[in-house]
């Protein structure tokens, strides 16, 4: 009885731990959700408050509306006589300026904003094969306007670049962008190569490193979309696919992280090497039909929340336990039925 009663008490325990987090993590969500819904629309106010025509018809529409409601309100006495045209006049006047100062103004610079982006992708399009110090400035350069006119997925679809870091060029987002969509044709797109590429503190939400292999099912041993010692430490990589990647680091990592140093009081650990994936978000990430060679993934996060169906070579990787790694090969077992 005894035994029974602590059972009963052990599980409402459980219970109890598990609606908190249920309610912790709904909670996260909202604050998320909501900040970004505010991100958001400050991002869309501040573009168009970029354009003068905008921010100048907006300044007199309503400095216009705060005249006519305080001289209404204000002075009874010309309500019926004086203000009867002014009235008539000035709203009419009010209502040009909305039309044609905000609402087509707004038009026309969504068109302006839209050439715009086409223009830095075509800088992109241009580049992407040239791996040299100037391709890479104007790449980094047509990035940063790009962010700046608030656009994020970028297509780099088929880009070849070595030695390049996104936020030592100011990068923070392609949240949505594309490296590699699958083809399999002669011309820019059919293989993208990132060699030695940092992609630290970047927010790489749904993210399409590489959509597919497009000889993954013809037991053809080709790599399409290659990442060679890429980087992507604190990086946001929740959504993002790398199906039938490529993704290689040429030199073995420690099996330590750091030293502790038991001679100081209180004993110190000293990290002196940081895995690539070191503190990533990898919630929702897809590694199927993959391919790895000496990956870490220690201290990354949501790793077990990745898709690994498929995947080779995790043998030759690093997790944080046993257990870890036990889990990522037995998921890399799993057939493209049993894992959806």
């Amino acid at each position: 009885m005894h035994r029974f009663l602590k059972g009963i008490a052990d599980r409402s325990i459980f219970m109890q731990q598990m609606t908190r987090r249920w309610v912790l993590r709904a909670r996260r969500w909202v604050v998320r959700t909501k900040k970004r819904i505010w991100s958001g629309i400050r991002s869309w106010f501040r573009r168009q408050l970029d354009e003068p025509t905008i921010l100048l018809s907006t300044g007199i529409l309503v400095f216009g509306v705060l005249v006519v409601a305080v001289a209404y309100t204000e002075i009874p006495s010309l309500r019926n006589d004086f203000f009867t045209g002014v009235f008539v006049e000035f709203n009419g006047m009010l209502f040009d300026v909305f039309v044609f100062g905000i609402i087509i103004a707004a038009f026309v610079r969504r068109m302006e904003r839209r050439q715009e982006c086409q223009r830095q992708q075509e800088i992109i399009d241009d580049f992407k094969k040239w791996d040299t110090d100037e391709g890479k400035l104007r790449i980094a350069g047509a990035v940063r306007r790009l962010n700046r006119l608030g656009v994020t997925s970028i297509n780099f679809d088929g880009i070849e670049i070595s030695n390049f870091s996104f936020p030592q060029h100011d990068i923070k987002s392609i949240r949505g962008a594309t490296f590699y969509l699958g083809h399999w044709y002669r011309g820019s797109r059919e293989r993208m190569k990132l060699d030695t590429v940092d992609f630290s503190d970047v927010d790489c939400r749904s993210v399409i490193f590489s959509k597919s292999n497009p000889l993954s099912g013809l037991g053809v041993d080709a790599v399409f979309a290659e990442l060679k010692d890429c980087d992507f430490y604190y990086a946001d990589l929740s959504g993002a696919v790398f199906k039938g990647a490529h993704l290689e680091w040429t030199t073995e990592h420690p099996d330590e992280l750091g030293v502790w140093h038991d001679d100081e009081e209180p004993p110190a650990f000293q990290q002196i090497h940081y895995p690539p994936f070191c503190n990533a978000h990898l919630e929702g990430a897809s590694f199927v039909d993959a391919t790895f060679k000496n990956a870490d993934f220690r201290d990354a996060i949501g790793i077990l929340k990745c898709d690994f169906t498929g995947a080779k070579g995790l043998e030759t990787c690093l997790f944080d336990d046993e257990e870890t790694k036990h889990a990522a090969l037995a998921m890399s077992k799993r057939t493209k039925n049993e894992s959806s």
